[in-house]
């Protein structure tokens, strides 16, 4: 909703997810935060492979009755 939320990297890297079959994308968190992305069946692996030319992180996440977690303490 707000204008400059993205900038020219953070939409070719949302555009080529896309492109490799995730089926949507949602930016989290401020300056070092998170792109996460929903990738159906097994795409994941096109999407991971795709985006490793941008320097990227991957983590693995799953949906509880408790809402999103990325690791446990």
């Amino acid at each position: 909703m707000a204008e400059s939320i993205t900038n020219p990297v953070i939409d070719e890297i949302y555009e080529t997810a896309k492109k490799a079959g995730t089926t949507g994308g949602k930016i989290s968190g401020a300056g070092g935060g998170f792109m996460m992305f929903y990738c159906p069946k097994n795409t994941r692996y096109r999407v991971i492979e795709a985006l490793k030319r941008f320097g990227c992180e991957f983590r693995r996440f799953k949906f509880t009755k408790y809402g999103l977690e990325t690791w446990r303490v």
